[in-house]
């Protein structure tokens, strides 16, 4: 979908496809916590900030299959293990399933990074992982970045999450699904915290 036709919302993981309170507050909690629920980290204060090594070219070649698969957004929707086929396996994912699915492919031995967004930041945080600006995010300098909105920052209290280089997403986001586009820091971005992957 070309960005101009693209809904300028300011919480791109909201979408609730008609159902009901309850299951829209389950698959809120879901997308923020993750099926374990909130976790506490240990913060291991390393003396030199940690890089994950990304092979972005699976992260790129992940996203481009969820696409040809017609893979859609669906709030507190997974992908239910590393060996999952878009399209067959999963037809929907949300941002932090989405995230964590491209991040565990892209790794090797595999990061085994948690699932909901909250619960991925907290586990960035406690790594050690270097805390940038929304600036960063715009940065076309060969970085791998990651940025968390806080459900707080959002009105429908639904967090987000998006892996960033050279300035452009990958990303899962309500109306689209897995996806890329622009990080201008505007909209839902500039509440956005940033951090260093690699």
């Amino acid at each position: 979908m070309p960005e101009q036709d693209r809904p300028q919302d300011f919480d791109p993981a909201m979408q609730t496809d008609g159902r009901t309170k309850d299951e829209v507050a389950a698959a809120i909690r879901r997308t923020n916590y993750g099926d374990e629920g909130p976790h506490t980290f240990a913060p291991e204060f390393p003396t030199i900030a940690p890089a994950l090594m990304i092979d972005w070219s699976v992260v790129e070649a992940f996203l481009k299959a969820c696409r040809s698969a017609g893979v859609g957004y669906a709030l507190g929707a997974k992908v239910p293990n590393d060996n999952s086929v878009p399209g067959r396996d999963f037809t929907a994912v949300d941002c932090s399933g989405f995230v964590r699915a491209a991040i565990r492919r892209a790794t090797n031995p595999i990061v085994p990074i948690p699932d909901g967004s909250v619960v991925q930041q907290d586990w960035v945080q406690a790594k050690g992982f270097m805390r940038g600006t929304v600036a960063d995010g715009s940065l076309k300098d060969g970085k791998i970045r990651i940025a968390f909105l806080n459900p707080q920052d959002s009105p429908e209290g639904v967090g987000h999450v998006v892996l960033i280089l050279n300035s452009a997403t990958v990303e899962s986001h309500g109306g689209v699904g897995p996806d890329s586009r622009p990080f201008t820091g505007v909209g839902w971005q500039a509440k956005a915290k940033v951090y260093l992957l690699s």
